[in-house]
């Protein structure tokens, strides 16, 4: 019986990945518009994923972050075909800058997605 625990156990675990650092909105709010520095962002909030440059010449950081778990009905025989998939949860934070490296805005949004899979994803 202590085997079928831990065994089960295990699976769980291993049905769990995630990728990037959760999106700390406390941190976030406290950045103001057209006072917050690039530096400042980056300090507080690592590096980000991703860097770019509109075609208004202004400069962008996007911060993800994605969590999946696999539903535990996927491991069940035959049952998984139909019942299985994962729970997704995703945040994406992008932060734009001016010309002289200042907040200029920012948005957040938060995702929850419930990913079917096998027969059931049609």
């Amino acid at each position: 019986m202590r085997f079928f625990i831990l065994g089960f156990v295990m699976l769980l675990v291993i049905g769990c990945a995630s990728a990037g650092r959760p999106i700390d909105m406390t941190a976030v709010q406290q950045f103001e518009k057209g006072v917050t520095t690039q530096q400042e962002v980056r300090s507080s909030m690592g590096a980000p994923i991703s860097t770019g440059i509109t075609s208004e010449g202004e400069t962008f950081f996007l911060y993800t972050f994605a969590r999946s778990q696999v539903k535990a009905s996927s491991f069940i025989p035959i049952a998984g075909a139909f019942l299985g998939g994962t729970d997704t949860d995703i945040q994406t934070l992008q932060i734009w800058f001016d010309e002289d490296g200042i907040m200029k805005n920012y948005t957040f949004n938060e995702t929850t997605q419930d990913i079917r899979s096998g027969v059931n994803s049609y």
